[in-house]
């Protein structure tokens, strides 16, 4: 029993430890809210730059369990890279119905920005090419369900590049 004490104080120090540190770090953190009902990987892309040509050599993949009820994912971008664009490409299980987006939350040291509902459709828009959206409730889907890409929101314009930069600024 006491074993069991000392292991979950050891493990509630190391979370509550290991969140400071990326709220005090150089590292962009993107938190999700969303419902993604099937295990899944996402693909970030971004550019450290105003360019939205995505290079797989900058992207990265985040796991996520599937559930049926809203989950926040957490995305942290590696060490020192500020990017400017970014695009999120949500997954390659073909059985992925859909996912509802309901915010978004970027980070950088002491500063933040959130983004909710049909606010995410201001600064990112989908790849009309793969992805059918739901502006009402948040959700997107494959165009063809049996196509192997998922549904992908890249940058609008210069609105999520602007957002970014200010998060960036020591003002």
């Amino acid at each position: 029993m006491k074993t069991k004490k000392i292991i979950i104080i050891l493990l509630f120090s190391f979370f509550l430890f290991n969140c400071d540190d990326l709220i005090n770090s150089n590292q962009l953190v993107l938190k999700l809210d969303a419902v993604i009902q099937k295990t899944d990987s996402i693909n970030i892309y971004y550019t450290k730059n105003k360019d939205i040509n995505f290079i797989y050599k900058q992207s990265f993949w985040t796991k996520v369990i599937g559930s049926k009820k809203n989950q926040n994912i957490q995305i942290v971008f590696p060490d020192s890279i500020q990017p400017k664009q970014i695009r999120l490409d949500f997954g390659s299980n073909i059985s992925q119905k859909e996912v509802v987006l309901n915010k978004m939350d970027f980070t950088f040291k002491n500063k933040s920005f959130s983004v909710k509902g049909k606010e995410i459709f201001y600064i990112f828009r989908v790849d009309e090419n793969n992805t059918v959206v739901d502006k009402r409730n948040g959700s997107i889907n494959r165009k063809n369900p049996k196509q192997i890409n998922g549904p992908s929101l890249y940058p609008k314009g210069d609105k999520l590049f602007k957002r970014l930069n200010q998060l960036y600024s020591e003002k």
